[in-house]
């Protein structure tokens, strides 16, 4: 593995940080074959803990004082009584008692407890099973049976972002911040209407060449916080993408239109009227563009798994369409499509505008707006220079968009002076968890179509729209290994021994409670989120029933997403009466995996200031010319995967925006 700096830790605390790896992934003797030494394999022997260390500095400096307290903590006999109730240093517990320590924590009915378990449990699982070192290999996917990823083409890169040898200021007409969903959409459409745009783009420059399918190493490249971005109260997994491109260059392929119902409820609730075709036209206009289609939706095993549980229940099953052409199934979607068939707006949007001239700056990172006599001017912020320096650029415009996402569009209007109540509120993250089978057959999850189908049997379990919907998520080792529960290194070892024969059913939840975006000291987004009552039942329903579905599908053991439920063999037990202790255990915070892919409604568009931050056009109530056309301009969670229905909602405002600006 990778040689990692662990500067910011003494001695000591590194000593602590390794035997709670090891006692997380141990090294075991076994009756069993051991042949690729998966159960003898210590985390330590793949430098995980000093990996650990490394991650710590770069995504998450604000809580090394507090992961160093605890580490001190372990280490002193007297602290550690008090944290743990146990007179004795962890660096002197044999694996067995340390295994005791770390399954308490995992159980406290302390949340700080269950944090500092889920925070080593998620960064040593995924490291052992998914880093590779220099040569591209990990040792234990051998074991596995989980292929190298294959070379990823050699190709030039169509476009070409502007290079900086200083300080710099440009002009333009629209200055877009963001190229995902919204602002790759918004920049094309301005653009064909003849407006000069520049696009800023936070994140880096990443296309066919550079999508080598590497877990980690495309966590680290594309997504916000190299995929380590948490909640504040670290009981959310956030992934979110922050490449050229957005989260349509990283997420999964899945196309839905927006429900009526949805659409409805914006009109009744929030002002915000898109039932007279308006929205069905967008969509339309997108769906064309992203070739979006069903034809491409062929079942992989693990999605036949899903369709098979569900229709022998009885329960409705539909196909997800996905915007890809000429798809080669190779299950790496995530990690930016190598083939090139994914239509994402690295794809098409953007490379519909460069055609009309639009100028793309890449890692740029925009510190404000600049607003004069109460209209916005242009965006101020920085950019890397060729020669590697940061560099001070400002771009100023008749209008600014901002498409940063639900979690930075916030931060940015916050930064920059705005404080209608709604900025940062309302904040939807289609909470997301798992439910595991084994079966006798290979599964290889890894592979095929990531998503082609859902079952949409409980996405109204309240009787207003809100509940779940299950699908199935790509199976690759770091994920699977993360999600997986828990109980002690030998159990997750055997489940992760196999890993080939692994399903599972990923439970999105329509949340209708909501959290909140605010700003860190640096000025950064922090995630402020807590499942409500009303949102932990729908989503331990869906648990429940993605249960049930494995059941019907043949799956010989079952795991729950927590820890506190033991695994369920076919062969050994009443099915319906652990079902019973998977209810009875509940969801609480830190306890099991708890994920979202879906960033939603943080600047959300109402009627009027009372009930939202930007109005039907797209523009903020309280700067002239300062639009948004993001995910956060949802006025609720979409209830299906947003893409599409983001898409819509930033071609709608291109629209409003050219009457304006034309």
């Amino acid at each position: 593995m990778r040689q990692a700096s662990i500067s910011a830790f003494t001695a000591r605390q590194m000593s602590v940080l390794r035997l709670i790896c090891d006692t997380l992934a141990p090294p075991l003797v076994v009756e069993q074959p051991d042949p690729y030494g998966l159960y003898a394999r210590a985390a330590s022997a793949l430098n995980v803990p000093a990996r650990i260390a490394e991650l710590l500095q770069q995504v998450a400096p604000e809580r090394l004082d507090s992961i160093k307290v605890v580490l001190d903590a372990l280490a002193q006999p007297l602290a550690n009584l008090i944290l743990s109730g146990k007179a004795q240093s962890f660096l002197e517990m044999d694996l067995h008692e340390r295994t005791a320590l770390l399954r308490a924590w995992a159980d406290s009915p302390l949340d700080l407890q269950r944090r500092v378990f889920a925070t080593f449990k998620r960064l040593t699982l995924l490291l052992f099973y998914a880093d590779a070192d220099a040569d591209g290999e990990n040792p234990n996917w051998a074991a596995l049976g989980y292929p190298r990823p294959a070379e990823p083409p050699r190709a030039a890169k169509p476009l070409q972002p502007l290079r900086f040898e200083g300080d710099t200021t440009l002009e333009t007409d629209v200055v877009i911040v963001g190229s995902g969903a919204g602002g790759g959409v918004l920049a094309a459409e301005l653009s064909a209407a003849g407006l000069d745009v520049i696009v800023l783009e936070k994140g880096g420059y990443y296309a066919e060449p550079d999508f080598d399918g590497y877990e980690v190493r495309s966590q680290e490249r594309m997504f916000e916080k190299g995929g380590f971005m948490v909640s504040e109260d670290l009981g959310m997994m956030i992934l979110a993408g922050s490449t050229l491109g957005g989260g349509t260059t990283v997420n999964w392929a899945a196309a839905l239109r927006t429900p009526e119902a949805v659409l409805a409820e914006w009109a009744q609730h929030y002002g915000v009227d898109f039932t007279d075709g308006t929205f069905e036209r967008a969509l339309d206009a997108v769906s064309a563009r992203l070739h979006v289609t069903e034809e491409e939706s062929a079942p992989n095993a693990r999605n036949a798994v899903l369709v098979r549980g569900a229709q022998a229940l009885g329960y409705t099953v539909k196909v997800i369409p996905r915007n890809v052409k000429g798809c080669a199934d190779c299950g790496a979607c995530g990690f930016g499509c190598a083939h090139g068939a994914k239509q994402g707006t690295l794809k098409t949007y953007l490379r519909d505008a460069c055609r009309y001239n639009t100028r793309l700056a890449v890692g740029a990172h925009v510190d404000r707006v600049l607003i004069e006599d109460g209209a916005a001017c242009g965006v101020q912020g920085t950019v890397q220079s060729v020669s590697g320096a940061p560099v001070r650029l400002t771009v100023r415009a008749r209008a600014v968009a901002v498409c940063g996402g639900a979690l930075h569009t916030p931060a940015l209007l916050l930064r920059s002076g705005l404080t209608n109540a709604h900025i940062g509120r309302n904040l939807h993250l289609h909470p997301s968890t798992g439910a595991f089978g084994f079966y006798a057959e290979p599964i290889n999850g890894w592979s095929g179509v990531m998503m082609s189908h859902y079952v949409p049997q409980f996405n109204n379990l309240d009787g207003r729209g809100y509940g779940v919907t299950l699908e199935s998520a790509p199976g690759h080792p770091g994920l699977a290994a993360v999600a997986l529960p828990w109980q002690d290194g030998l159990q997750h070892k055997q489940l992760m021994a196999r890993y080939a024969h692994l399903a599972n059913i990923l439970i999105i939840t329509r949340d209708r409670d909501s959290g909140r975006v605010g700003l860190k000291r640096d000025g950064a987004p922090a995630i402020f989120y807590r499942l409500s009552s009303h949102d932990r039942a729908h989503l331990l329903r869906g648990v429940i029933e993605a249960l049930r579905i494995h059941y019907a599908a043949g799956a010989e053991v079952l795991a729950a997403p927590h820890h506190r439920v033991p695994i369920y063999r076919r062969d050994q037990g009443d099915f319906e009466a652990w079902l019973g202790q998977v209810a009875e255990a509940g969801l609480p915070s830190n306890a099991f995996i708890l994920g979202s892919a879906h960033q939603m409604s943080s600047c959300r568009m109402a009627a009027n200031p009372a009930r939202g931050a930007i109005g039907p056009d797209g523009e903020t109530f309280e700067v002239r010319n300062l639009f948004v056309a993001d995910a956060s301009a949802l006025p609720t969670a979409s209830g299906v995967n947003p893409m599409l229905t983001i898409m819509a909602m930033a071609y709608i405002i291109a629209q409003r925006m050219k009457a304006r600006l034309c």
